[in-house]
């Protein structure tokens, strides 16, 4: 069974998890995402069954979790933020390391459209700097920022940030996936959208999957999306 470390020590609980979010009063309520994703990962032994359920029918069929750290942080150049997953796992699968970015949802969205993100900025905002370190992260540093208009921002940036500590631990597969408390899977066409713009087939991707994007820099990269037990919902 995996351990999971909040500000470098090993939790008693899913209420440790709080201690690492920027607005715990905001963030840990009931029915939000946050809490759901808590409880869900915590009253598992390892990953939780509706996730090992997705990875055995993939291709990381012998999948085990490690260790897992909530609200991690990944340093991005242009501007002061970091990247912070909900929560990121380091796992193994037949002998082989594995990174997986957790992104936890219920009812939210994955924030601006790129569009929106840089309206209005200049380039000394830093934010130009930053979309094309993620563009280059991804393999697409070659793409005109127009293309990216309707992408939301947070896929690129979650998704890049798995990818950037794959390189980090030099293990060659990272994962970046939704663990989406929805049980009407809201904003799964932007998931799709994203896979498309990757220059994967979206409409053949669907809830409770993982989809093989590609080799990035050296690193196979894969997105999942899994539809969580909806009675975290209610804890």
């Amino acid at each position: 069974m995996g351990k999971f470390f909040v500000d470098g020590k090993e939790t008693d609980g899913p209420e440790d998890w709080r201690k690492g979010l920027a607005d715990p009063v905001r963030h840990w309520r009931t029915g939000h995402s946050a809490k759901a994703l808590a409880y869900s990962w915590e009253s598992a032994d390892g990953f939780p069954e509706e996730v090992r359920e997705v990875f055995k029918d993939s291709q990381f069929g012998n999948v085990e979790l490690l260790m897992g750290f909530p609200e991690y942080q990944t340093p991005l150049p242009g501007g002061s933020r970091p990247s912070q997953t909900d929560l990121f796992v380091l796992a193994e699968d037949a002998g082989d390391l594995i990174v997986i970015g957790v992104e936890g949802k219920v009812r939210e969205n994955f924030g601006d459209t790129v569009e929106k993100w840089l309206e209005g900025v200049s380039a000394e905002s830093g934010k130009p700097e930053r979309l094309q370190f993620l563009k280059e992260t991804l393999g697409i540093g070659y793409l005109d920022d127009r293309k990216l208009c309707h992408i939301r921002y947070q896929l690129l940036h979650r998704t890049a940030a798995a990818l950037i500590e794959a390189e980090r631990f030099r293990v060659s597969c990272a994962v970046m996936l939704v663990h989406s408390f929805s049980q009407e899977d809201e904003h799964f066409e932007d998931y799709r959208n994203f896979l498309d713009f990757l220059g994967c087939n979206g409409n053949n991707a669907t809830p409770n999957s993982v989809t093989y994007v590609g080799d990035k820099n050296g690193i196979d990269l894969y997105l999942a999306w899994v539809r969580g037990d909806a009675r975290f919902l209610r804890v």
